[in-house]
């Protein structure tokens, strides 16, 4: 896998779906306190633009720029922007670990789940966004921790799927419980003045709960479950009591998730 992009090719396609219910207010809360208007902002990571539109109504008339990976996501963007008339964004392809901008460009940069597809390379990435800051500048980052997820509902099934599903995370190149590393990583890029908090992605509707087990049905039916089989982690009988264990869950009253966030704020010094 190519860790050098904005957004890792090791993310699933059936994931992909959450990307476009995103929204400033929720997974850039801890950043808006913090932004004012006229800020020159960098996405680092974008994804089809949900959040970026939510960051550049904060800056404007400020410029935000939302880079990734994927040119499908870029156009998804594009279009969104176009649409809703926001005219102080702009979308681009870009490099995490070698952004394309000139030293002490921005004011502002903000990053959401694109450390964990890096992993060991979350350091360079990190020192990329510091480059591309000016001094005083603000780098808002967020990451999950896979090790802190809350099953509603629990059972001995779920907790033996989140073990597997970070060691496959982490046999594609990323790492999933990065998170509780992030003012680790932000500090030796040199921020400082760093602010810690937690927030949660939560599935907790009954449609929301059926469709979270959707998705991870239809990853023991795919690449998930065929390097379960490959490693030798579980055998046939046991990923077929799982699917079960899931659809039972997702059908439960009591039934949630909430996929744990770490989040830091760091400046670059003056």
């Amino acid at each position: 896998m190519n860790t050098r992009n904005v957004r890792a090719h090791g993310v699933t396609p059936s994931l992909s779906q959450d990307y476009v219910k995103r929204t400033a207010t929720h997974q850039a809360a801890f950043i808006l306190p913090f932004l004012h208007s006229g800020m020159n902002l960098l996405d680092v990571g974008c994804g089809p633009g949900t959040i970026t539109m939510g960051l550049a109504q904060v800056a404007a008339p400020g410029q935000v720029i939302g880079v990734d990976h994927d040119w499908q996501h870029i156009e998804m963007a594009r279009k969104l922007a176009l649409e809703n008339e926001v005219d102080n964004i702009t979308f681009q392809n870009g490099d995490a670990l070698s952004l394309p901008f000139d030293d002490n460009t921005f004011d502002a940069a903000f990053e959401n789940n694109v450390f964990v597809h890096l992993s060991e390379n979350a350091g360079i990435a990190a020192g990329e966004v510091f480059r591309v800051l000016k001094p005083h500048g603000l780098f808002a980052a967020r990451d999950a921790d896979a090790d802190s997820v809350v099953w509603g509902n629990s059972t001995d099934s779920l907790k033996q799927f989140d073990k597997l599903f970070i060691a496959w995370h982490r046999s594609r190149g990323s790492d999933i419980t990065l998170g509780k590393q992030l003012p680790t990583i932000l500090r030796q890029a040199g921020f400082v003045d760093m602010i810690k908090s937690v927030s949660a992605d939560t599935k907790g509707s009954p449609k929301d709960t059926r469709a979270h087990a959707e998705i991870t049905i239809s990853l023991l039916d795919g690449p998930f479950g065929k390097k379960i089989l490959k490693n030798g982690w579980a055998d046939k009988s046991t990923i077929e009591r799982w699917k079960t264990d899931f659809q039972e869950w997702s059908e439960h009253p009591d039934s949630f998730f909430a996929n744990i966030h770490v989040e830091v704020v760091g400046w670059k010094p003056a």
